[in-house]
């Protein structure tokens, strides 16, 4: 469908940024800059589409050669934390879309379970707190208030996909993976804007009956769905 419908900027706009860790993400390839030891953790590193059940959900984006994404990527594998390492030159639309959404122009991005965490800077502040693996985990309301500052912890979000979720967190520019496409929302001035939904552009007032749609179809089982790309300042 979003072969038919949508161009080809609009759709690589439209594709996966990061990962598809834990259950799903968009497949991107290419080269990296693994480690040489240990060899369990070098797996970890490849570039290579991951699977919908595979368990990672650090994922560090980079170019190979960068020191600041080889420093961290030394971080994680010395804590004993599987990540990907994703290959920037391989995905440059990639790269523009991640710094126009986090603010940030230098890698290393770092995303865990589909949020972004900051780059070198905020993981080392995370080992030396000591949370780095309590934020790993998901168990964002352990934190102490040091490690939600470095976060940027302003204000959590809930996953269910009632249509008024979907409305409030689409709004926010949070992005909703449905199986292999994803769906969000661009804000235009005085309430209009553009709605996407199944590789297509939809109007903005369909919002509504778009979010009921995918909340019945989440409901009956019909569908896969993931929250991505949390801002990293909410709105």
């Amino acid at each position: 469908m979003a072969e038919k419908h949508l161009p080809e900027g609009v759709r690589e706009t439209g594709r996966k940024l990061f990962e598809q860790v834990q259950e799903r993400a968009a497949a991107l390839g290419g080269r990296h800059d693994a480690p040489p030891e240990p060899p369990v953790e070098e797996a970890t590193l490849q570039d290579e589409p991951l699977d919908r059940s595979d368990p990672i959900v650090v994922v560090v984006f980079g170019y190979p050669g960068d020191a600041a994404t080889d420093r961290v990527a030394a971080v994680f594998t010395a804590e004993g934390i599987p990540f990907r390492r994703m290959n920037l030159h391989d995905q440059p639309q990639a790269a523009r879309q991640i710094a126009g959404v986090t603010g940030v122009m230098a890698p290393p991005y770092v995303y865990v379970r589909g949020r972004f965490w900051g780059g070198e800077g905020e993981v080392d502040g995370l080992r030396a707190l000591g949370e780095l693996h309590t934020v790993v985990a998901g168990d964002l309301a352990g934190l102490s208030d040091e490690a939600r500052r470095i976060g940027k912890l302003r204000e959590e979000f809930d996953d269910a996909l009632t249509a008024e979720n979907i409305i409030l967190r689409l709004r926010r520019g949070h992005i909703l993976t449905l199986d292999d496409l994803d769906c969000w929302f661009e804000p235009g001035p005085e309430g209009q804007g553009r709605l996407f939904y199944e590789g297509a552009p939809r109007a903005a007032d369909e919002l509504a009956e778009v979010a009921a749609e995918i909340a019945a179809r989440s409901a009956a089982g019909d569908l896969r769905a993931v929250w991505r790309f949390e801002p990293a300042v909410s709105i």
